[in-house]
């Protein structure tokens, strides 16, 4: 295991010297990714997508963790901070957008997914978007959208496809270990 060191000193007038230390957790270099992607649900098993979304957010290769800025009035201004964002503040979507987004059975494969959500206490959903990493997140699956706004069908599910766009976003919950 390599160690980095970094030190920076921060002048406050009339303070004493304060000594922190963080450890920094760096993880390898997620491999390409090679496949669909897949949802592991620890009651209703593996569900492998037939093919990947069309479109994510806060993805590209890893979980894209934004930095948090707060912002808080005093007495003659402000104060400002600016912090790095933890990977539990993240919510992914992954978007499939084509006219005929997918197979029914996709689509109720995905549903059934959300709309049985897994107490902590019994494990997580585990989520592999393998088709743009080889890296594994625990997640929750918060919110699902079909045709655009909730869940919103056409006839086009008689012909055993759903209209796009399909939605759905998953909380961070934690990485997966490679290890496990």
């Amino acid at each position: 295991m390599a160690t980095l060191v970094s030190s920076a000193t921060i002048v406050v007038e009339a303070a004493d010297t304060e000594v922190e230390q963080v450890e920094v957790v760096v993880l390898p270099v997620a491999g390409p990714g090679t496949g669909p992607g897949r949802i592991d649900h620890p009651t209703l098993g593996s569900f492998t997508y037939e093919f990947p979304p069309d479109e994510w957010t806060n993805y590209r290769g890893d979980v894209v963790v934004a930095p948090v800025w707060a912002m808080a009035t005093s007495l003659t201004s402000a104060t400002a901070t600016l912090w790095a964002g933890n990977i539990r503040d993240v919510e992914c979507e992954e978007r499939w957008i084509d006219s005929a987004a997918m197979t029914a059975t996709m689509f109720d494969a995905m549903l059934a997914l959300w709309q049985t959500p897994v107490d902590p206490a019994d494990g997580y959903i585990e989520w592999w978007p393998s088709y743009a990493s080889d890296l594994g997140y625990k997640v929750a699956i918060v919110g699902m959208s079909a045709g655009g706004s909730e869940i919103t069908l056409t006839s086009a599910l008689d012909l055993d496809c759903v209209e796009g766009p399909v939605a759905w976003r998953l909380r961070i919950l934690g990485r997966v270990d490679p290890e496990a």
